[in-house]
């Protein structure tokens, strides 16, 4: 089932919750998760900044969104302590986006396990996928949490 198609304005979309992104790649931006607190559904507007010289969504911009959006999934189906470091993570780009376009991601967890997650979903835009995404992540006990 393809993700939900966003409109141009956070407040008209029923079910979805703005999310605040940190860090140094996207810190400060918004993304819109499902309000249920699943987080299988992730939603980003693409910026001038994100685009190349070719107008088209940055590749390595597409890479960090399918790794901020797996990890997040991820770690919403685990205890709040738990740490999680991407160990692998695939990206075929088979469509693009431009600025001005919604990006929604869908995620599945395929394995939660006691070291492992893996997860797989897709970037669309509409009904156009844009990446095939997946992603493995270590389990870790974070160096904060234990401070």
């Amino acid at each position: 089932m393809p993700p939900a198609i966003a409109p141009d304005d956070f407040d008209v979309l029923p079910g979805f919750k703005p999310v605040m992104l940190r860090g140094p790649f996207f810190g400060g931006r918004t993304l819109l998760t499902d309000r249920d607190g699943r987080g299988d559904t992730m939603l980003v507007r693409i910026t001038d900044d994100d685009c190349n010289g070719l107008g088209i969504t940055h590749g390595g911009v597409i890479a960090t969104l399918a790794d901020i959006f797996l990890v997040h999934f991820l770690a919403r189906q685990l205890p709040a302590a738990t740490g999680l470091v991407t160990s692998s993570l695939a990206v075929d780009y088979v469509g693009r986006s431009t600025a001005g376009d919604w990006l929604c991601g869908r995620i599945h967890a395929h394995h939660i396990g006691r070291r492992l997650c893996v997860a797989s979903g897709e970037l669309r835009v509409g009904e156009r996928a844009v990446a095939l995404i997946r992603a493995s992540c270590a389990i870790f006990e974070s160096a904060r949490s234990t401070a």
